[in-house]
């Protein structure tokens, strides 16, 4: 990955949303300023937006295809 322009983080770990801060604020050390703007983790780490629906709309879509 060269440029993601979003990073999903999904399983039964992240639903503890609490951790979101904690991995955004880890990555922004880790890219020690890389990145010009600080903010853009916020919008590019996000939690899975389906939650626990996301294997079965996935098993459907693999048999829709």
């Amino acid at each position: 990955m060269l440029s993601p322009q979003r990073i999903i983080l999904g399983g039964g770990a992240m639903e503890q949303r609490f951790l979101f801060p904690m991995i955004r604020a880890r990555v922004r050390t880790l890219l020690n300023g890389y990145v010009g703007r600080a903010a853009i983790l916020n919008d590019c780490i996000v939690p899975l937006a389906l939650d626990e629906q996301a294997g079965v709309l996935s098993a459907v879509g693999l048999a829709r295809d």
